[in-house]
């Protein structure tokens, strides 16, 4: 009869853990859907920011290899965010705020030059970056 009731306890402790590791488990899936919404704002943006910055990493290929490299990860990094945000991925938020941070890298090493490709990338770039953290809220 003692070692019943022992039992019981276990199994209403477990019972009680398991339940409050699904509350733990609900709480965090809410707060993962919440952080993975992210504006649709910034697709277009980025899409088009991917354009330009493929542009700038032809037009400087030869003449500027740091430039060519920087503009060409940005240009898929800003196509991965755009469709990481237009599918909603979990993950959209933090993909969203590394675009933001690679295009503000991009903007600041086309800033260095005077070709008109890099003035174009740096205010597509600029444009990007701004667009991705207001998406974000």
């Amino acid at each position: 009869m003692n070692s019943l009731r022992t039992n019981r306890r276990r199994y209403l402790g477990l019972a009680l853990g398991l339940a409050a590791l699904g509350l733990s488990i609900g709480s965090w899936s809410r707060a993962a859907e919440e952080k993975a919404k992210v504006s649709t704002a910034c697709v277009e943006k980025c899409r088009a920011c991917a354009v330009v910055c493929k542009n700038c990493s032809d037009c400087c290929k030869g003449e500027n290899e740091a430039c060519s490299k920087q503009c060409d990860a940005c240009h898929h990094l800003c196509l991965a965010c755009a469709a990481s945000v237009e599918q909603g991925s979990p993950l959209a938020a933090d993909v969203c705020a590394l675009c933001e941070k690679m295009c503000t890298e991009c903007a600041a090493m086309c800033a260095k030059s005077e070709k008109e490709c890099c003035k174009m990338c740096l205010e597509s770039c600029k444009a990007c970056a701004a667009t991705c953290k207001a998406a974000r809220g």
